[in-house]
């Protein structure tokens, strides 16, 4: 496995996460996690994380309309990114 791919595991890893660690300390009413950095991470390929964490079981931050488009859009943004750092490594 290339680091690429390895890079792109981890931070889709870490997206998800991320996004159970928010919805938690949002019922705790504790630290959140800011929406600049969840798009941050969905920007840096780890938008299939946050996307998972929109879903059962988090269902995290789905109802918001920035969330339902921009995530997705984000997604198709990463896979063509992904398809040419690939083709030219």
């Amino acid at each position: 496995m290339n680091q690429l791919s390895l890079y792109i595991i981890s931070i889709n890893v870490l997206s998800y996460l991320t996004m159970c660690f928010d919805k938690y300390q949002s019922k705790k009413k504790g630290y959140r996690v800011p929406e600049s950095r969840l798009f941050l991470m969905a920007f840096m390929f780890g938008s299939l994380g946050i996307y998972l964490g929109m879903k059962a079981p988090v269902y995290h931050k789905a109802s918001k309309p920035k969330f339902k488009i921009g995530i997705p859009i984000l997604i198709i943004v990463n896979a063509i990114s992904f398809y040419f750092i690939y083709q030219y490594q």
